[in-house]
């Protein structure tokens, strides 16, 4: 996926030669910028007239351009091919197999979440390490959907929105993350990501608390939500568990056979009200 940030810094340091233009995937005008370059060094260099400025001064131009075109029209036209990966589901570049149709089975959904879970944390990832972290905020999101106590997705969450300074967001993902299990405070001290975090001023009280903040504020999802409608035998040993043991209950029973992956999602998103 393309980044309009790394094209815009190509345009300004190498745009006389069009080097941005070969990384936008528009080979011909990459190779129209370089030939405008060759010309304008011959005739600078012949000392007729300093021809050079132009290419120069379209590469600036591009720069300038790239540098406050709108993410939405950036990925528009240069991303459309990964826009269209997005939302159909597929991330590999090879082109789906037909495969004959599969005995519905228990096991058949379970298998085709935890692929499509790999496949939204791939995404996620890659957009992180682009810098593009609204798209991995939604690819880590809708794995969320999947397995909402993965540790992990909270913390990737939790950085995403500290680099992004939502300061609610990224405490309550942090929150989440080590009730999940997530134990490396090295890495919540350490992380880059997290830096902005860090540096408000009731980080430490949070830290203090357990990594859990004060009563006095309350996580995103407010109001508590209505008992679930549960199978019978696991309805009434719900009822007094707190939101987080509920959703750890209902992965367990997942894990077990009990639900599906579908009935897992739908329960889960109804706990949270989402």
């Amino acid at each position: 996926m393309k980044s309009k940030y790394v094209a815009a810094a190509l345009a300004f340091f190498l745009g006389i030669f069009g080097v941005h233009r070969f990384y936008l995937g528009k080979r011909f005008l990459g190779v129209l910028y370089f030939i405008m370059f060759m010309v304008g060094m011959m005739i600078t260099i012949e000392g007729e007239f300093p021809a050079i400025m132009f290419p120069a001064l379209l590469g600036f131009i591009d720069a300038v351009l790239l540098f406050v075109m709108p993410p939405e029209e950036f990925d528009e036209r240069y991303n459309a091919k990964y826009l269209k990966r997005q939302n159909s589901g597929n991330w590999n570049d090879a082109p789906v197999k037909k495969q004959a149709p599969v005995r519905q089975t228990r096991q058949a959904p379970a298998k085709r979440g935890q692929e499509m879970l790999m496949d939204y944390k791939k995404a996620g990832i890659e957009a992180f390490r682009s810098h593009d972290y609204e798209n991995a905020i939604e690819a880590f999101e809708q794995a969320l959907d999947l397995r909402f106590e993965d540790a992990a997705l909270h913390f990737n969450l939790a950085c995403c929105y500290s680099l992004m300074e939502d300061e609610t967001k990224a405490y309550f993902h942090l929150e989440h993350a080590v009730a999940f299990g997530f134990n490396d405070k090295g890495k919540i001290h350490d992380h880059d990501a997290l830096a902005f975090l860090r540096s408000r001023k009731d980080f430490g009280a949070f830290e203090k608390n357990g990594f859990r903040r004060p009563e006095e504020q309350p996580a995103p999802v407010a109001e508590k939500p209505e008992p679930m409608a549960m199978p019978k035998d696991t309805e009434t040993g719900l009822e007094q568990l707190d939101l987080l043991e509920q959703i750890s209950q209902l992965g367990k029973l997942r894990d077990l056979g009990v639900l599906t992956e579908e009935e897992f999602a739908e329960q889960k998103q109804k706990l949270l009200r989402i």
